[in-house]
């Protein structure tokens, strides 16, 4: 369900009155925001897909200098209405599903701009850094879905056993997942060699023997956490254990490098080094470490000399790997020493200190 109204009308003030601030720098009359993440940042969480597998939503908000509308086909007015925007106040402008989507009665379409390709108006550059830093309302959001999604994921891995497939642990992670109206957008799964193989793996109907690897990036509200944890059944190889370990300490290394000012490619400067110190110099090249999140599951992928400086506000996902283990959790930036980790259970065990707590490979019987 989308936060109540009353919850968000001073939020979604706060963001139309960016927006104009936007417009105006921009020499602009109007903007469309129809992506699914711009329309949940500009409502306050609200949905606007039908299928998540389109980068536009059913619905759009058209911001101009001095109105905001909602355009929606007729058959989703309802939803739109009852569940999405309800009392935001928006002008609901509505079409038949056949008619494509036109603002030339509302602003002018050649001073329009819009978040997504299609429309035939200009594109919104620099659009999607107005929702980088996240306000107080959105960072309440962000952390009950962290909480929630490593519930979520944690359950799924605990009630895992040797001899399920990845597809059943996936299965879990999604039924807890949706149970907590998550939507499990990143799902993977591996079993033994299959971590050491793929980066990325897509569940399939390998059995569990030794130990799992388990991924979720579930989105709420607009908003995506990320996480992975490990299994082992019984005492981890010594090789699986040593380089669990220190990928955990890169992890660590790379929280602690992530305070307010500085860039995202410095991260991963210390994230490389690190990884050489542990003897692994390569392995940061084998699979991208993460970046800034949010209301897209990686707003900014860091590469090197990424110049983008984290605020205080920004959440991001950080996810260093070495062949067979990995290490992800997804955390706030803040004025703190170190960020605040949102995707943790206290049922999970974790190592380390000074804000750098990390999870541990889960030892199952």
């Amino acid at each position: 369900m989308t936060p109540p109204v009353g919850q968000r009308s001073n939020e979604v003030a706060g963001k139309l009155e960016a927006l104009r601030s936007w417009l105006d720098a921009s020499s602009l009359e109007g903007v469309v925001v129809s992506s699914q993440p711009g329309f949940a940042w500009v409502t306050g969480g609200g949905h606007n897909h039908v299928s998540v597998g389109r980068a536009a939503g059913a619905a759009a908000v058209l911001v101009t200098t001095s109105d905001v509308y909602l355009l929606t086909p007729t058959m989703e007015r309802a939803r739109m209405v009852d569940e999405e925007v309800g009392e935001l106040g928006f002008e609901v402008v509505e079409r038949p599903w056949h008619e494509s989507l036109s603002v030339d009665e509302l602003c002018d379409a050649d001073r329009c701009a819009s978040d997504v390709e299609g429309l035939g108006l200009k594109p919104a550059d620099g659009l999607a850094k107005l929702r980088y830093t996240l306000g107080p309302d959105e960072i309440d959001r962000f952390r009950r879905l962290g909480a929630d999604a490593a519930e979520a994921l944690e359950t799924a891995c605990r009630a895992a056993r040797p001899g399920d497939t990845e597809l059943a642990v996936a299965a879990r992670v999604a039924s807890e997942s949706v149970a907590r109206n998550i939507l499990p957008l990143v799902n993977l799964v591996a079993a033994d060699e299959r971590i050491d193989r793929y980066r990325h793996p897509l569940p399939g109907p390998k059995l569990v023997r030794r130990r799992l690897m388990v991924a979720l990036t579930g989105r709420r509200h607009g908003l995506h956490a990320s996480l992975t944890r490990m299994v082992s059944f019984g005492p981890a190889e010594p090789d699986i254990a040593d380089r669990h370990a220190a990928v955990r300490r890169v992890d660590a290394r790379m929280l602690s490098e992530s305070r307010p000012g500085t860039t995202l490619g410095a991260v991963l400067d210390a994230a490389i080094e690190h990884y050489a110190a542990e003897g692994y110099p390569g392995e940061w090249e084998r699979h991208h470490q993460g970046g800034l999140t949010g209301y897209g599951g990686r707003e900014i992928l860091v590469a090197p000399g990424q110049s983008h400086r984290i605020e205080t506000g920004q959440a991001l996902a950080w996810n260093p790997s070495i062949t067979g283990v990995k290490s992800e959790d997804t955390v706030l930036a803040t004025a703190d020493r170190h960020p605040e980790v949102l995707t943790c259970t206290p049922a999970w065990p974790r190592e380390g200190s000074e804000g750098l707590e990390r999870p541990l490979m889960l030892q199952a019987e």
